[in-house]
């Protein structure tokens, strides 16, 4: 595919595509092994890539609430984990204060205090605090309560949990151990789970429908084959940034669900593409043309969707940037293997990648459809009869996202029967006294030492005001571990003595600080634990009566900030998104209406989405069907991410169909009949598409993690509306009714839109067209 020179020579082709499709042609056997190669040298360490994943780290540095982590960690020695070791009777006979019970408890826990990790333990009976003793009881004493203070971090703690428990063992009690490692460690495995469940079900299921699409067990085979080198490579990757960042354990499932997905779309357009053209040129020819026309195509998508991804890290939290980052990758992977090792592939089998027919045709990306020429023809008949409908549907389906309450992903997002959500579930229950997720008020006086006995009485005045606030069950401070009858004076002389009391006051008080523990009456998503929040922060000053500046964390805290911080930078990450994919398409397809266009469509799409994932996770539609426990509410990151990768990834099909008509637009300038000729050429493999990406997803919405069963869902239905209701009406319907007003662009762009126009379909190879290159808008 040369363009003749003014002699009638064949010159060099100036398109890039085209030159890397003859470059790899040429070097095909070297673009084939060495991707393969370099991706076996990588699967050592996708094996260990949860290892290091966190659940944690939903917070930007310099949050309120991240803030407080960071005092509590460098001035009380609190790291953030705890284990909590929950013992009982199996038999019900043995009360938990009973002698027996005490004595089998201490011996369940002694390989534990040789621990280096193990800062401090806490039984019933190990301290003279009345106060902490009722905390570690049940309310009808038939359960006890072992709280372990950590000297490492969450991430560290979870990563030798695994140790820790095989070393927790009673011959007579049931016991069970809860806590963030705990929690941490049980979302990994859940991750695990849900990922092999997700892979048993979608690569059988997506080989059939590639089955279906080319007819041919060699040409289904590429894609897929494309897909598990891209996800293999891309979990290698994300074990090895999680050696130098905090790296979220949902980046796993988004990396897969969305790599799969994408690598097995643009292998099928170029697969699809290349035995189109392979009809009518050799397969040098056949193999530059498919670049330069669904390989631009795909490139393009590509930039779309990686666009979309990049808006997560504009939220600022590791979690959210380590989840951009992987889906950064594996865009990045999808497209770098499609270009080498597929492409180089289709170089060597040539004729033969239509061998080893299983169905006697398929339904190839060329093949003008009745299906998809009845619809075209229709739709571009009366193109105001589809569109009214469509957009009241959409609108309609949109609405249960008006009452859309948010919240941070929580314990309760495990499945119950994991063993740390049963022990938060029964804490939560039966333990009135205790909390796993209290509030952390931290308070610095603004007159000398918090030691001193002034600060220390305002300190127990301050932590009463608090425990009569609506919303709080207890408080803990210092104060708790007191004997009766010391006063102010009292304590601060006995901190200088009682090496006893000096040891339990360091996770409470230091010389310039002190902690407040607050345990909730609701969980920390209730509205009124966030008013209570919200009340500290704003009125602390005042109920300590001008004695301290005061800040709060813990698990509530967590959730307003993160709110707050997704509130204040969702704008932002939408409106940088939405700019860049506007220029991205205006550079692929050099009009303005059309990215304005597929902006507005794709706008409609997910606000559908979103009203269906209110109506289905919050509302608690759909339990039976889906197999989840309903919250109340939805977690605040899924419409963001939902956002960030269906933006891009609806473009996909918008790019792939408007580039097909932009082709056909620039070979005869007819608006009507270009719009048709492109949805008779697309329908078939952009349907498949999407169909084998609902696949993917809603594979992935089988799973038990309650976060990405939503995400999974969410975009499982985004695309079904983004395929069907989107690309097959409105994309045509609207683009009949613009008119020749759809390829407006600015002179400049029209001139190079020819240019371009000229390189990937030269004037020898469409005699008929010479004339018909200038679109009919000039």
């Amino acid at each position: 595919m040369a363009r003749a020179n003014g002699d009638g020579a064949q010159a060099p082709s100036t398109d890039p595509f085209e030159r890397w499709a003859r470059l790899v042609f040429r070097r095909k056997l070297a673009f084939l092994l060495l991707p393969v190669l370099v991706t076996l040298a990588m699967l050592p360490l996708a094996g260990g890539v949860t290892e290091r994943l966190s659940a944690s780290g939903w917070l930007p540095a310099g949050a309120p609430s991240h803030e407080v982590e960071r005092v509590l960690k460098q001035e009380f020695g609190r790291h953030g984990a705890n284990h909590y070791l929950l013992f009982r009777d199996p038999t019900g006979q043995l009360h938990a204060t009973a002698p027996e019970f005490r004595r089998e408890v201490a011996r369940a826990v002694a390989p534990l205090r040789a621990d280096p990790n193990v800062a401090a333990m806490y039984t019933y009976g190990s301290t003279s605090s009345e106060a902490l003793n009722a905390k570690l009881i049940s309310a009808d004493g038939s359960a006890s309560l072992v709280v372990i203070t950590l000297r490492v971090g969450v991430v560290a703690a979870t990563t030798s949990f695994p140790e820790f428990h095989s070393k927790v063992h009673s011959d007579r009690l049931d016991v069970r151990v809860g806590g963030w490692p705990a929690i941490s460690d049980a979302f990994r495995e859940v991750t695990l789970t849900d990922l092999g469940r997700a892979e048993l079900i979608s690569l059988p299921l997506a080989l059939i429908l590639l089955l279906v699409v080319f007819g041919g067990l060699i040409a289904a085979s590429l894609p897929l084959l494309i897909g598990i080198l891209t996800i293999g490579a891309t979990l290698a990757s994300i074990s090895l940034i999680s050696r130098f960042m905090e790296t979220s354990i949902f980046a796993v499932n988004i990396a897969t669900m969305i790599g799969f997905a994408l690598a097995v779309d643009y292998s099928l357009f170029l697969v699809a593409r290349f035995r189109e053209e392979l009809r009518s040129h050799d397969v040098e020819t056949a193999l530059a043309r498919s670049l330069a026309t669904s390989g631009r195509a795909v490139l393009y998508s590509g930039l779309t969707v990686a666009i979309g991804i990049a808006g997560l890290a504009i939220f600022g939290s590791p979690a959210m940037i380590s989840m951009g980052i992987a889906g950064l990758l594996v865009v990045a992977l999808g497209l770098a293997y499609s270009f080498t090792a597929l492409t180089a592939a289709i170089a060597m089998l040539g004729p033969r990648i239509n061998a080893a027919r299983v169905l006697p045709t398929g339904i190839g990306i060329g093949r003008r459809g009745r299906f998809w020429s009845g619809l075209a023809s229709r739709v571009m008949a009366h193109p105001a009869r589809f569109v009214l409908p469509v957009l009241v549907a959409l609108i309609l389906a949109g609405l249960p996202f008006l009452h859309y309450r948010g919240a941070a992903p929580t314990m309760d997002m495990l499945p119950a029967d994991r063993e740390a959500r049963g022990v938060y579930d029964t804490v939560l229950a039966d333990f009135p006294d205790a909390t796993l997720s209290p509030l952390t008020v931290v308070v610095r006086p603004r007159r000398g030492a918090m030691t001193s006995a002034a600060n220390l009485q305002d300190l127990a005045t301050f932590s009463d005001e608090v425990a009569r606030l609506p919303g709080v069950r207890n408080v803990e401070t210092i104060w708790n571990y007191v004997p009766s009858g010391v006063g102010a004076y009292g304590l601060s002389g006995t901190l200088l003595l009682d090496e006893t009391l000096r040891r339990e006051a360091t996770r409470f008080l230091t010389a310039d600080a002190a902690v407040i523990e607050v345990a909730l009456e609701r969980s920390d998503t209730d509205p009124a634990s966030l008013d209570l929040v919200q009340t500290l922060r704003e009125r602390g000053y005042e109920l300590s009566r001008g004695a301290f500046d005061v800040e709060v964390g813990g698990g509530a805290a967590v959730n307003l900030d993160l709110a707050d911080n997704v509130v204040s930078r969702a704008p932002w990450a939408v409106l940088a998104v939405l700019i860049v994919t506007f220029l991205v398409l205006f550079a692929q397809l050099g009009s303005i209406l059309l990215p304005l266009k597929a902006i507005v469509l794709n706008l409609l799409s997910l606000t559908a989405s979103y009203g269906a994932l209110v109506w289905i996770f919050q509302d608690g539609h759909l339990t039976a069907l889906l197999g989840f426990e309903p919250l109340g509410y939805t977690v605040l990151m899924v419409p963001v991410m939902m956002f960030c990768f269906m933006f891009g990834l609806s473009m996909d099909y918008e790019v792939l169909m408007l580039s097909r008509i932009k082709e056909e637009y620039e070979r005869h300038g007819d608006n009507t009949s270009a719009v048709t000729s492109g949805l008779q050429a697309t329908g078939s493999v952009v349907t498949s598409a999407a169909l084998i990406m609902f696949v993917v997803f809603a594979a992935f919405g089988t799973g038990q993690l309650l976060m990405i069963q939503a995400l999974g869902v969410g975009l499982a239905i985004a695309v079904a509306i983004d395929a069907t209701l989107i690309r097959a009406i409105l994309v045509p319907a609207m683009m009949r009714l613009l008119g020749d007003r759809n390829w407006w662009a600015p002179s400049w762009a029209r001139r190079n839109r020819r240019d371009g126009q000229e390189r990937v379909f030269p004037v020898n190879s469409h005699p008929a067209s010479v004339a018909a290159t200038r679109p009919r808008s000039e």
